[in-house]
């Protein structure tokens, strides 16, 4: 029997568990993915760097293991980091465990075929200061003066830290000092730093934090080793699985994260798999300074066929234009007036509404929520304030257990739904209140995958 959680254009593994993507990078034969995997089960453990192929950011080839925890100094675990190509060559910097967390490098062929560990790993061996809580997750990038790398941390009971480093091999490394450091509630460990550079020096900073179960920002800027913030963290995604995110440039020169996508409630190891990967997102600076958040552009080419069209139109409490619209790989684009009323739109719902899955826009407070409660997800809603327009347009993928709504460009919300029947497939859109639509679209949404 088909498992309707999984998967059509997300990219996940064939099985087993999956989680942070890592060293995402454009070569000559496509984009290279690898991620933490389980080569042996669907819980974690076993760090391992799987690896896929894209040639054109769509569809994926699924690749035997880049990397694995063979050595000495990475035997507990191979955990992230990046990739970044020096010489025409991919050079994959990683965080090696034994139990001890350190840094190691290996460098593949051109073609991303094959990666040999550095006989002098480990290349980083200890922190740069004593009572750290974690040493790990390196993320490298090129300037004028060579190469620079954050490595994330956590100094115990104070917070989290990123340490900034420069090198001019990739291979030697100068600590250069504290990139940030954080003063969260918290306390957390800052996991899996990105730093997305913009011209004039301005700067965007994504962070995960263990403890508070989400990826944050600090956006600000950049120079001399030193992340100077403008603004406090703020949450990035205002959803519940979305974790984990890396970065990398395309040829053309746009800036892409993706980040992992999690379960939202436990015990789904039985189902044999567990973990994917988000859509690949554009960012961007927006000529008023704001950082700009946006599906791939060449997501449209998956679209399979056009469902529903409609435009300049009102919705109200009873309304539902989308009745006899199916699907569980879905594209939605709605473009409407906020006004003070709420617009909702249910997805994956039964016949009779017993299961189904509610996407909100509430204009009086823009507020945008996804309830996935009655569609086996979790118990609570996610969501949160958004900067709100006169007019907004929302863009909403569906793909089996994923769901990732983009607002405006701006705010984005990822979250998981797991529906146990399979006629639970429908759509409804309508409004407390009344609320003017002045766009509806609707595609089916092909896979990304050969075999299907």
């Amino acid at each position: 029997m088909q498992d309707l959680h999984r998967a059509a254009y997300h990219f996940q593994p064939e099985g087993n568990w999956m989680n942070d993507p890592n060293g995402p990078v454009w070569l000559k034969n496509g984009l290279h993915l690898f991620y933490q995997y389980n080569p042996f089960g669907a819980a974690w453990g076993n760090m391992t760097w799987g690896h896929a192929l894209s040639p054109d950011l769509l569809h994926w080839k699924r690749l035997s293991p880049a990397l694995r925890p063979d050595q000495p100094y990475d035997k507990d675990g191979v955990f992230s980091g990046c990739c970044v190509v020096k010489d025409g060559l991919p050079h994959i910097l990683y965080t090696g465990v034994n139990p001890k967390q350190t840094q190691c490098l290996a460098v593949g062929d051109a073609l991303g075929e094959a990666f040999e560990k550095y006989p002098g790993n480990p290349i980083l061996p200890e922190p740069p200061v004593a009572g750290m809580a974690d040493f790990r997750d390196p993320y490298v990038w090129k300037e004028e003066d060579g190469y620079h790398m954050a490595v994330a941390g956590g100094y115990k009971g104070q917070g989290g830290v990123v340490f900034a480093y420069q090198s001019d091999d990739l291979v030697s490394w100068r600590y250069m000092g504290e990139l940030c450091r954080g003063d969260d509630p918290k306390n957390d460990v800052w996991e899996c730093p990105n730093l997305l550079l913009f011209p004039d020096g301005q700067a965007q900073l994504l962070l995960s934090l263990i403890g508070s179960s989400g990826v944050y920002a600090l956006e600000g800027r950049y120079a001399g080793n030193r992340l100077t913030p403008k603004r406090a963290l703020y949450r990035y995604d205002l959803g519940d699985s979305y974790y984990a995110p890396n970065s990398f440039r395309l040829p053309d020169g746009r800036l892409i994260t993706l980040g992992w996508l999690r379960e939202t409630v436990p015990g789904r190891e039985g189902s044999g798999w567990q973990g994917m990967m988000s859509l690949l997102r554009e960012v961007s600076l927006a000529s008023d300074g704001s950082v700009q958040v946006r599906p791939l552009k060449e997501m449209e080419r998956l679209r399979n066929g056009r469902l529903f069209t409609r435009k300049n139109f009102t919705v109200r409490s009873g309304d539902n234009p989308l009745k006899g619209v199916h699907g569980r790989q879905l594209e939605i684009l709605l473009r409407f007036e906020a006004g003070a009323d709420e617009l909702l739109l249910e997805l994956a719902k039964s016949p009779a509404g017993e299961e189904k899955a509610v996407v909100s826009f509430d204009g009086g407070s823009d507020y945008l929520q996804a309830d996935c409660s009655k569609a086996g997800g979790a118990a609570a809603p996610c969501g949160g304030a958004t900067a709100g327009r006169g007019v907004n347009e929302l863009r909403i993928f569906l793909d089996g257990s994923a769901l990732e709504l983009y607002l405006n460009n701006q705010e984005t919300l990822s979250t998981r739904l797991y529906p146990s029947r399979e006629d639970s497939d429908g759509l409804r859109l309508y409004a407390r209140g009344a609320v003017r639509i002045l766009e509806a679209q609707v595609y089916r949404v092909g896979s990304a995958y050969e075999e299907d």
